[in-house]
């Protein structure tokens, strides 16, 4: 019935008043939609949506009023439209498939919120860090954050990247102080201008994104599904305040979404996409370095088949270098068999994640599947900020709990102290998303609980995740400095000093440019010491250089350099070296009483641009330069041993 399809996402308290306020329909796996609603992919490029309007207008000879709501995402043209909620909803998505513009057709689904009420508001301690086996836990039964900190304990790549993950909720509760600190801005939008600062597509985005209002508010009084979810990744940590995160230093985006409809949701999940993509393409001079996405919502019992679209965003944020975490279902479905969403979605780049309480044992009202759900992580219970008040914590849970210490960990990995990932992360982010989660997978703690039940059979585990990547890890040196060190008119070179382990260094590399030009030349070594040759004289050039080991490493930015005017010391014969006639009419001679193997020649105009370069393949070679105006000329001869000759040409 429908091609491809969309996201999904959180419940909040507008959910009682929408369901009563707009007439709903269930398909035939009992997910709700929105009567007369749907959600469209467009072709690339195509955006003519009256064109769409005007070829839909009656269907079974009744008027459709296909009317345009809003674009949801710019990214993967995805649009919102609504429509006379009487016509047969089956048979009007499958007039629409039939355009040839459109990709896919869908119902505008409900969603759920996936958290729980916490059993015990008042426990003071994040048991989840270090279980010492208080209150029915099980000593050893966490997840290893002391061992993890003391190798790092986030914020920033080795290479400087300011580390962002995503949590798309019902919004935060304003300025908490163990939340304010790491909240992600914007610096690159003025606020309340009015203007698209950034060009990111977004008018005044400083504080991250309201998917409902189209603005920065993602702040809410009263209640915060959205506080307690962000507090579990990144509470602000070694402050002297409340708790700690999973990192103790983070940047959070929020992006609110106080809709129940995956419409809102896809206009939600573009947000962070397109600043991963900004930052990609500007190289960090705009957006963000998004690696996670916090997703503790959705469908119990969903249809991936329904929702391709929903299911296809992952796969589009994984190739920008996201990995997104989803919350299974707080019921005891097996996901392999009954469907939820997003946890039954079939995506590389989706990370699914059920609850596990003290005791070391899944929730058994939490979901499971063998093929679909991926880890277990600690949720019942973890102590983190309250969801009801500012400056208050308290006990969380469900899936949602869980789910936000995976989204932590990956953010937690991209801080460690491993440069060939930090690099690949930029080189490769695609490939960096799958590696990070083949490193949260491998390294969980075997639980038997989730054993035969889940794709990993194990739970999180912070510092089994940060071995993994260690036992990969290559820590190529980086470039610390890289300076012209011997110049003349022919040739220069660069000698380049590293900051770490030579012994990891593969390859030194350069490459060099005519400043102005396009068309870099590149030269590399297994010294650290590179001749660049065969320059033109007086010549500014622009050049940069970087490091290979296992991995290919990044060019540095540029530097300079300006080789010297061409060097006239007149030789007529020289070391068995023969040139005529002078003054020259058409032709210049070169005879060698010996023939030399690499004998260079180079013909150079008074300002030093090269005419003419070749090599001695007998003992006499000649030059014709019958075209050239007349005037001085220079000819330069490199013997085998190195050594230059020049020699002044008067052409007349």
């Amino acid at each position: 019935m429908m091609k491809k399809q969309t996201l999904i996402y959180i419940l909040s308290l507008l959910f009682i008043t929408n369901i009563f306020s707009q007439e709903i329909g269930t398909n035939k796996y009992g997910m709700q939609y929105y009567k007369g609603e749907i959600i469209v992919q467009l072709k690339k490029n195509f955006t003519d949506t009256d064109q769409i309007i005007e070829n839909t207008k009656t269907i079974n000879g009744v008027e459709t009023n296909l009317e345009l709501l809003e674009i949801l995402s710019k990214t993967m043209n995805i649009w919102h439209f609504k429509f006379n909620s009487s016509l047969n909803h089956d048979d009007f998505v499958n007039k629409l498939t039939k355009n040839r513009n459109i990709i896919e057709v869908q119902y505008n689904y409900l969603i759920e919120n996936r958290a729980t009420t916490p059993n015990d508001p008042s426990f003071s301690q994040q048991w989840q860090y270090i279980n010492t086996g208080g209150s029915g836990g099980i000593v050893g039964a966490d997840i290893d954050a002391d061992l993890a900190w003391d190798i790092t304990t986030g914020g920033l790549t080795p290479d400087g990247d300011t580390i962002v993950l995503c949590v798309v909720d019902d919004g935060i509760l304003d300025t908490h102080e163990d939340l304010e600190e790491n909240l992600w801005k914007n610096y690159n939008e003025i606020p309340n201008n009015g203007i698209d600062d950034d060009n990111n597509g977004y008018i005044d985005d400083f504080y991250g994104y309201n998917a409902n209002s189209n603005n920065d508010n993602i702040f809410t009084s009263g209640y915060s599904h959205g506080n307690a979810v962000a507090g579990v990744a990144g509470a602000k940590g070694n402050n002297g305040i409340g708790v700690a995160g999973i990192n103790w230093d983070v940047k959070i985006m929020l992006v609110k979404n106080s809709g129940i409809d995956q419409a809102q949701v896809i206009k939600a999940y573009s947000y962070p996409l397109d600043m991963r993509v900004l930052y990609n393409n500007t190289n960090g001079a705009k957006g963000a370095f998004v690696v996670s996405v916090n997703s503790s919502w959705g469908i119990d019992y969903g249809q991936p088949s329904t929702v391709p679209l929903w299911c296809a965003f992952y796969d589009e944020m994984g190739a920008a270098g996201i990995l997104n975490c989803g919350a299974t279902a707080n019921a005891a479905i097996n996901v392999d068999v009954d469907g939820d969403l997003p946890t039954a979605c079939s995506s590389d780049y989706l990370i699914t994640v059920t609850n596990i309480w003290r005791d070391d044992q899944k929730i058994n009202s939490a979901g499971y599947g063998a093929t679909t759900i991926d880890i277990g992580a600690f949720g019942e219970e973890a102590y983190t900020l309250s969801q009801f008040s500012t400056n208050a914590y308290g006990g969380f849970g469900g899936t949602s709990g869980a789910t936000p210490q995976v989204t932590g960990a990956i953010a937690l990995l991209y801080s460690a102290p491993c440069q060939s990932f930090a690099t690949l992360s930029k080189s490769d982010p695609d490939l960096a998303a799958l590696k990070a989660k083949e490193y949260i997978m491998n390294g969980t703690d075997a639980n038997t609980s989730l054993q035969g039940i889940t794709v990993s059979g194990g739970r999180l585990n912070l510092n089994g995740m940060l071995t993994q990547l260690n036992d990969e890890c290559v820590n190529c040196p980086s470039v610390e400095n890289f300076v012209i060190t011997n110049i003349n008119d022919l040739n220069a070179t660069v000698l380049i000093t590293v900051d770490g382990d030579v012994s990891q260094v593969q390859s030194y590399e350069v490459r060099y440019r005519v400043s102005g030009t396009t068309n870099w030349l590149t030269k590399s070594s297994s010294s650290n010491s590179i001749l660049m040759e065969n320059l033109n004289a007086n010549t500014t050039y622009d050049y940069q250089v970087k490091i290979d080991c296992d991995q290919a490493g990044t060019y540095t930015t540029s530097k300079t350099f300006t080789t010297n005017a061409l060097s006239i010391n007149i030789l007529a014969i020289a070391n068995g070296i023969e040139v005529y006639p002078s003054p020259v009419k058409d032709i210049v001679y070169i005879n060698l009483t010996e023939l030399q193997d690499d004998f260079e020649i180079y013909f150079y105009d008074i300002s030093g641009k090269l005419l003419y370069e070749g090599k001695m393949l007998t003992k006499r070679k000649k030059i014709d330069i019958s075209v050239l105006n007349n005037g001085i000329y220079i000819l330069k001869l490199k013997d085998k041993n190195g050594n230059v000759y020049s020699h002044k040409v008067n052409k007349l």
